[in-house]
């Protein structure tokens, strides 16, 4: 038997093929060691190609049918439909593939098992139907043909999908189950069967379609047994299955082909029918669309052709004529010289942005799609399709002027505002702003998409973490944090839902340091009340016995023996310092009736001096006073600023036990009298300066803390201010700031 082309190719074809499959039967390509990188890729193209052989299968059947009528044409043709279908969704559902997230691996396997499967029916009912051939009566039975053949991958599809975990399992993760194998193999013998059905055929009638089925039939036996050796998801072995695959199915395509070519008289009454459908469908949507189309003569620019829209759009009549410089308005002239340009050039131009006018010069916004057709005779038309747009663009300008409102509003957010969600086990920022960020100099451009932990203090990150994963799971968290010494800010984190689950935190960061020490101060208040009202019951409990003791003091002061006087001095000496505390007291707790008018802060300084020179001289410690200009009145109570100064000079003496020199300085610093009173005491540590002023707190022994707070609290009923600073060992200096000629 001599072989011609065909055949020769077909035994080279059968050699390579072979050669290749006990390659991969032996490993000598190590094909299951090769996980490819753009397996998908491969993959998807290949169930792609087939795909495009089934249709095409399918396509060309259907249409020549009208034509021969066969029972076999159709049966291929819808088979090879539900082969496509059922392709079609194992490529959506295979893994990597996002169209379908819950679907897993064994159903994208059953899916090609089934057609597979659907494939090695149609082969051996082909075959029957192909030796018992019939025209089919009824136009309605291809019809119920397509439905039902259609119908069929799709429940066929749905069932598998839905009741997954009920199917037995095709692959684990070492690679095909016996089950997979087995019907692989299956299949493999029906194609075998069909082979040796078709040669004997041959042998009688050589056909060039037999022998493109038996080659067909040949490599779909090589894609059944490869594509049960491979081990993973991803090797070569897959690939080489459905290049096999593709094979076959193309074998398939050309026997179909050459079984079925048409004449060309037939071929072209189709054509001819399909151009006079596609002239009906395109005129009816030239008439019928809310586009406006028109096509002119680029040379001269005039309208040679316009559909309803054009005129409704426009206002210009249907049969004025008419340029397309007409549509232009004087401040796109330049614009359009450049699109013509461009058009001349062949270049299309698609979707383009625009303004075009009306007939009354009534500016319309457009979107602007123009296709250049260039004639035989060197003439070049061009088909125009506008759109108004118009209020699609007051639409977006709208949109864009909230959105710029809003991220004003973010800016001038005199906190913090911001949203992140998780991305791979990460905290991304999606957006953050305010006026805390910006005057940080963080630019809130750089920060969205970053991790939040970018802009996390290093030694609370931990802490941190712990909130954000609080508020991912859907609990709102406040907390507080310290950035920098001294600034306080509160951290509100508050879940965004949809659909039950967490989908992004929105946070906002508002600096709370003025109202924790607004809070801390009427702590403080809370406490001076209470002293306030302890200073009462004390004062008048003490006060009325005291005068009495002092009294009788007096008298037997007179009648005693100078033996007794020395003591009887010192007992009046310690009541005077009972009384002077019990007043301290009584100024606390209830403030005295204020006798306020302009008074020389000069004289009355010099008048406490030489008021407490006596009780310097005894402690040795010298009183200096440096005025270094003209000081002016101030509207003060002077018995209140007279009690401030013995206070703080009383101070000074006794932080020097050993002696030294209290200097006051007076002079004018703005709108402020200063009085600074330096002594050289032991001085008071930082540390504890703040706490200066509090009822009860005080740094000398027998010390009650009434009295410097008396003093502040004086001090600020005159809109001043008292300023305490002193260094270990050197001394302390206390400022008073009174307002020039504040009256109130």
């Amino acid at each position: 038997m001599q072989f011609n082309k065909s055949e020769k190719n077909s035994v080279f074809l059968a050699i390579a093929g072979l050669a290749l499959l006990f390659l991969i039967i032996f490993q000598a390509i190590q094909t299951n060691s090769y996980e490819l990188d753009h397996h998908l890729l491969l993959h998807t193209t290949l169930e792609l190609i087939s795909i495009a052989v089934c249709v095409s299968i399918f396509i060309y059947g259907w249409l020549t049918f009208p034509y021969i009528q066969t029972r076999i044409l159709l049966f291929i043709a819808v088979s090879f439909l539900t082969i496509a279908i059922f392709d079609v969704i194992h490529t959506f559902t295979y893994m990597g593939m996002s169209f379908f997230l819950e679907v897993n691996h064994q159903v994208t396997t059953w899916l090609w098992l089934m057609a597979r499967v659907t494939e090695a029916l149609a082969f051996v009912l082909g075959l029957y139907i192909l030796n018992h051939p019939k025209k089919i009566k009824h136009k309605i039975e291809k019809y119920v043909w397509l439905v039902g053949f259609s119908l069929f991958p799709l429940i066929t599809s749905y069932f598998i999908m839905s009741y997954d975990e009920f199917l037995p399992q095709l692959i684990t993760a070492s690679g095909t189950t016996i089950l997979k194998k087995s019907v692989e193999y299956v299949i493999a013998i029906v194609h075998l069967g069909a082979i040796a059905y078709l040669w004997r055929k041959y042998k009688r009638k050589r056909s060039i379609f037999l022998l493109n089925l038996m080659r067909a039939c040949f490599f779909l036996i090589l894609c059944g047994v490869t594509v049960t050796l491979y081990q993973t998801g991803q090797d070569l072995t897959i690939v080489l299955g459905h290049v096999f695959k593709v094979v076959g199915y193309f074998f398939i395509l050309k026997a179909f082909y050459n079984a079925n070519i048409q004449a060309p008289f037939e071929d072209k009454k189709m054509t001819e029918e399909k151009l006079s459908n596609i002239e009906s469908e395109l005129e009816l949507l030239f008439k019928n669309t809310d586009d406006a189309i028109f096509i002119y003569n680029l040379k001269d620019k005039k309208l040679m052709r316009r559909n309803p829209a054009f005129t409704k759009m426009f206002g210009y009549d249907e049969d004025l004529p008419l340029s397309t410089e007409c549509l232009v308005p004087e401040s796109r002239k330049g614009e359009f010289e450049v699109l013509i340009s461009k058009l001349a050039n062949g270049q299309p131009i698609i979707d383009y942005k625009t303004q075009r006018q009306h007939r009354d010069r009534t500016l319309l916004d457009v979107s602007m799609t123009v296709s250049p057709m260039k004639m035989q005779n060197g003439e070049i038309f061009c088909a125009s399709i506008i759109r108004n747009i118009t209020e699609e663009r007051k639409a977006e300008l709208q949109l864009l002027e909230i959105r710029r409102e809003l991220e004003e509003t973010l800016e001038q957010h005199q906190g913090v505002i911001f949203k992140f969600k998780k991305i791979d086990d990460v905290f991304i920022y999606t957006l953050i702003d305010g006026k805390v960020l910006r005057e940080s100099g963080i630019i809130p451009e750089e920060v969205i998409g970053q991790p939040v932990q970018n802009l996390y203090v290093n030694s609370d990150i931990e802490r941190f973490d712990r909130y954000n994963e609080r508020a991912w799971n859907g609990e709102e968290v406040e907390f507080q944090m310290e950035v920098v010494e001294g600034l306080i800010y509160l951290v509100s984190l508050i879940p965004i839902k949809r659909d039950g689950e967490v989908h992004e935190v929105l946070g906002t960061v508002i600096d709370i340091t003025t109202l924790i020490k607004t809070e801390e101060l009427l702590r403080k208040t809370e406490k001076l009340s209470v002293v306030g009202e302890l200073a009462a019951g004390f004062a008048h409990e003490i006060r009325n016995p005291l005068t009495t003791i002092k009294g009788f003091l007096q008298l037997l002061k007179k009648e005693t023996n100078e033996k007794h006087v020395a003591y009887m001095s010192i007992m009046l000496n310690e009541i005077d310092r009972l009384e002077m505390i019990t007043n301290e007291f009584m100024a606390v707790a209830k403030p005295q009736v204020a006798n306020h008018q302009m008074e020389d802060l000069q004289l009355l300084t010099e008048s406490v001096n030489q008021f407490l020179n006596p009780q310097a001289l005894l402690k040795n410690v010298e009183m200096e006073m440096v005025v270094k200009q003209d000081i002016p009145y101030v509207y003060c109570d002077r018995n209140q600023l007279r009690q401030v100064f013995i206070n703080i000079y009383k101070n000074a003496m006794e932080a020097m036990p050993n002696g030294g020199t209290i200097t006051t300085v007076m002079s004018v610093e703005g709108e402020c009298v200063s009085i600074s009173i330096t002594d050289e005491g032991s001085g008071i540590p930082e540390s504890l300066i703040p706490r200066l002023g509090e009822p009860f707190y005080t740094l000398k022994e027998k010390g009650t803390g009434l009295g410097l707070m008396v003093s502040r609290k004086i001090i600020e009923s005159h809109q001043g201010s008292l300023i305490i600073k002193s260094k270990v060992n050197v001394g302390t200096t206390m400022t008073i700031n009174l307002p020039v000629d504040k009256q109130q």
